[in-house]
């Protein structure tokens, strides 16, 4: 973790959204999340992303409930796929209370039916996490090939140095509400910029409002960022993911590469 934090006083547990610099929206999931999983689900994961079987390394920026990886990370587990997933959020107490369970849930409701059901703890179908299932989980993780890495921090430098990447590698990088504010836009561009920049081939798909009324960000200001320091954004056509245009704050779903 690059930041730590005392779990049993966690900010946001009450009703705030966001407390800049405090707690960044992480244990809510956001409607533009939830966009983003379903353009996945509706497209297929391969389709989506190039075909996932030649991406090496999934990233999730300000992932929170990481519902668009919770999508790839099923897929992974289902297809028999070796990947690297980062999860990265402003908050530990996020990933802690938050994130990984959300993990070990897919995981456990995915392979339920090769191993004995482990969502039987209670009559709500509640999972009991002991010593026995998380070493099942560790296990069932090595078998697949697949890794997790959780890593908690605000977007900067020192927050891209912590993500393994490599030159040859292809990279998938997710973000979801991510620019709702000036300050977190030009953040959030840079340190997403600096990731793309150090993979052979990297690309971004985000979810966002059109206008975050009140706070001043924009997908329009981000596309302009973006143009700025040589990438480019795009909106994603043909979509197929229902209620983005109707009446309130419209929503959009973007594509990021570099020139």
């Amino acid at each position: 973790m690059a930041e730590d934090e005392d779990v049993s006083a966690a900010p946001g547990l009450d009703d705030t959204d966001i407390q800049t610099n405090v707690y960044e929206g992480g244990f809510k999931s956001w409607e533009c999340s939830i966009d983003l999983a379903k353009l996945l689900l509706d497209r297929g994961p391969r389709k989506d992303i190039d075909d996932l079987c030649r991406v090496d390394h999934v990233v999730e920026l300000g992932c929170g409930t990481a519902l668009p990886s919770l999508v790839l990370f099923q897929h992974a587990l289902e297809s028999g796929l070796a990947l690297y997933f980062t999860l990265a959020d402003y908050n530990v107490s996020v990933l802690r209370l938050v994130t990984l369970p959300n993990l070990l849930l897919t995981w456990a409701k995915t392979t339920s039916s090769k191993t004995t059901d482990p969502l039987v703890s209670s009559d709500e179908g509640d999972l009991e996490i002991t010593p026995e299932l998380l070493v099942s989980f560790k296990s069932s993780l090595i078998e697949s090939g697949i890794t997790l890495s959780l890593i908690s921090g605000s977007w900067s430098p020192r927050l891209v140095d912590l993500i393994p990447t490599a030159p040859s590698m292809s990279l998938l990088a997710l973000a979801s509400e991510t620019i709702y504010s000036p300050a977190s836009l030009s953040a959030f561009t840079a340190t997403l910029v600096a990731l793309l920049q150090r993979v052979k081939m990297g690309k971004a798909m985000m979810g966002a409002k059109r206008m975050y009324f009140g706070v001043g960000g924009s997908a329009d200001a981000f596309k302009e960022e973006c143009a700025r320091v040589n990438a480019v954004a795009y909106e994603i056509d043909n979509h197929g993911v229902e209620g983005l245009d109707e009446s309130g704050v419209r929503r959009c779903l973007l594509e990021v590469q570099m020139m």
